[in-house]
């Protein structure tokens, strides 16, 4: 059975929120500062997305080299959802099925799946305004290692 609850609150939260120091994970492991690169080849559409939003996420600590899987899945979900509106633009909504009648073109489907996928793995990110609304990247020193930015 999974954990019961609500998600425990960051620590870097706790701090901010004044909770009292025994309740502060002190020594929350912090990814090592590392070159981040997609961990596959992409493809045209979905290294766009990279370049658009990975750099500024870097420079705000939002995506680490422990996040590139699940940063690089949302690439691919936007260059899938772009390709399938594409499809959707140039062969239209419908097409023939194999008995011949009109049925609703699979892009449909790919496309729509892509959303579902952009928008649960970009809101580990804090791609939408909502999700945005939740985060607190603080402010200060960003060079300051993960200890750093927890304590001051």
């Amino acid at each position: 059975m999974g954990k019961r609850g609500p998600a425990p609150k960051p620590n870097a939260l706790r701090v901010l929120h004044g909770e009292r120091p025994y309740r502060i994970n002190t020594a929350e492991p912090q990814p090592a500062e590392e070159r981040i690169e997609p961990t596959q080849e992409l493809t045209e559409y979905a290294r766009a997305a990279w370049d658009l939003l990975a750099p500024d996420l870097i420079v705000k600590h939002v995506l680490t080299a422990w996040d590139v899987h699940a940063f690089t899945a949302y690439c691919v979900a936007a260059g899938t959802f772009r390709e399938a509106s594409e499809h959707l633009t140039t062969y239209g909504l419908t097409g023939r099925g194999a008995a011949g009648g009109e049925i609703k073109s699979p892009y449909w489907q790919i496309m729509r799946d892509s959303i579902d996928a952009m928008v649960k793995l970009g809101g580990r990110f804090g791609l939408t305004p909502s999700d945005r609304a939740q985060l607190s990247i603080g402010g200060g020193d960003e060079r300051a290692s993960g200890a750093e930015r927890l304590l001051s």
